[in-house]
């Protein structure tokens, strides 16, 4: 009686980690397979990721300060004249479409630091951090210029609240901290 063959082994893709029989070489990247102990690690196991609250470590607790601002700003008194008061959300649906922007862009600052825990990550996201604060911060300089245009025009008296304060607040708060997000001694 013949000895029955030995299996082919199961080689791995250091790339995709897509298992093959009988190959040496994966068919997609065209890459030499290897052992299963033989695989690279993959990084984002290694890597230590922070808590999305209570944690400013790496940089982030300015940035989340800064979006908290910008949220909270949005709802309390902005801007008033003799006989009216108003936030920044009752000026956005009335008319000013462009200031909804400014919350946009606290939400996705917030979504950003929900999904970038690494500081690899982080310092990946920057850039994006800082055109976010940046962005945020011109529809409301020209809600602002319009709102006083408007006032000029009509001669009516306006007094700016809290409210346009904490925006501006928080979002040079996020544009300064993303300088430092992701790094040790934020």
């Amino acid at each position: 009686m013949s000895r029955p063959k030995d299996p082919a082994p199961v080689l791995f893709c250091p790339f995709c980690h897509d298992g093959f029989e009988g190959r040496s070489e994966c068919p997609e990247h065209e890459l030499t397979l290897v052992a299963i102990d033989k695989l690279p690690r993959k990084a984002e196991h290694a890597v230590q990721s922070v808590a999305f609250f209570g944690d400013p470590r790496l940089g982030r607790g300015a940035v989340l300060l800064g979006a908290a601002l910008v949220l909270v700003g949005f709802v309390v008194p902005f801007v008033s004249t003799e006989t009216l008061l108003e936030s920044a959300l009752e000026v956005a649906i009335d008319g000013a479409g462009n200031l909804w922007l400014t919350p946009g862009a606290a939400l996705a600052l917030l979504w950003i630091l929900w999904r970038r825990r690494s500081r690899h990550a982080m310092r990946a996201a920057r850039a994006a951090v800082l055109g976010l604060a940046v962005g945020g911060t011109l529809p409301v300089a020209y809600t602002v210029r319009r709102i006083e245009l408007v006032a000029v025009a009509s001669g009516a008296q306006i007094d700016w609240h809290v409210g346009l304060g904490l925006m501006a607040l928080g979002l040079g708060l996020a544009a300064v901290g993303s300088m430092r997000l992701g790094s040790p001694r934020g």
